[in-house]
């Protein structure tokens, strides 16, 4: 079964300590049920796939994992790129995150909102250079 109707954009789910922000994100990085979620509590965004990277290895803590996502970007081309990509990851930095969560190894980087603008600005230049 599919629910479609379950969570709406900017929706707060109780959990005892933490608050969790439902944050559509629509084909952003693919799929039309992507999303993410924002913990108030610990304001750190738990983003899947956005910042998708090779490996299977350690917790990675880079500085640059908007590279690393650029180039697992330039291999699987799993990203829808439309002119809603780019406004998109710009609208999930919304909450102010202070942590970025992020795929199977986990990335830990301490500043979400550059690191989002700053992957918002590569979908920007790969849409405008595909034009």
């Amino acid at each position: 079964m599919v629910s479609l109707n379950d969570l709406a954009d900017g929706q707060v789910i109780e959990l005892g300590r933490h608050s969790i922000v439902h944050i559509s994100t629509p084909h952003v990085p693919h799929g039309w049920e992507a999303r993410v979620l924002f913990d108030q509590a610990t304001r750190t965004l738990l983003c899947g796939d956005v910042f998708t990277h090779f490996g299977n290895g350690p917790a990675t803590t880079s500085d640059d994992i908007v590279t690393l996502a650029a180039f697992a970007e330039d291999a699987f081309g799993a990203t829808c790129l439309t002119p809603h990509t780019a406004p998109t990851i710009r609208k999930t930095r919304r909450p102010r995150a202070n942590h970025t969560r992020a795929d199977a190894r986990l990335i830990i980087h301490r500043n979400s909102s550059q690191a989002l603008r700053d992957l918002a600005t590569e979908y920007e230049t790969r849409l405008n250079n595909a034009a």
